[in-house]
């Protein structure tokens, strides 16, 4: 009887989730096999771009060039207090990442206009832990910049090539 019931509870979760439209990442079907990584050089960002892309199997800064560039133009980051402590301290502060960023075909047409992208995140600080909030901080920082990486890259299947 017990197994019964988590048969069904399995069934219905399924259901329930196939249902609001849930669907798992699927697997990213490019439409091209190479692609040059342009801007932000020595960036974390840039890094972190070059790390997805070679993660999905595509081949970065070809030597014999490649159809579609992707352009990293600026990015800013940016932090505000939230709210502050009774003795005038911050006690939470809301940090911003943004990346400016185009992609154009080997002409130098754009497939995706300069866009902007966007993170944030808040944390909390005490007077006594400002060291280990600033740690954290930095990876908030890396964390956002990686999630912008994954947006671009859905973005990056999405484009489909017009064969000239």
């Amino acid at each position: 009887m017990k197994r019964f019931i988590q048969a069904i509870a399995l069934l219905a979760a399924t259901i329930t989730l196939t249902a609001c439209g849930f669907q798992l990442r699927g697997q990213y079907n490019f439409d091209f096999e190479t692609i040059e990584l342009r801007g932000m050089e020595n960036s974390e960002m840039n890094r972190n771009m070059d790390l997805q892309l070679q993660i999905l199997n595509l081949k970065v800064n070809p030597q014999e060039g490649a159809p579609v560039k992707l352009n990293l133009i600026s990015e800013l980051r940016d932090r505000s207090i939230v709210t502050f402590s009774a003795t005038g301290r911050a006690r939470e502060v809301r940090i911003t990442y943004e990346l400016l960023y185009s992609v154009t075909d080997k002409n130098g047409d754009f497939l995706i206009a300069t866009s902007q992208l966007s993170q944030r995140r808040e944390l909390t600080y005490t007077d006594d832990q400002i060291l280990g909030k600033e740690a954290e901080e930095n990876q908030l920082y890396t964390e956002m910049q990686r999630d912008i990486a994954r947006q671009i890259t859905g973005r990056l299947s999405a484009l489909k090539l017009s064969p000239k």
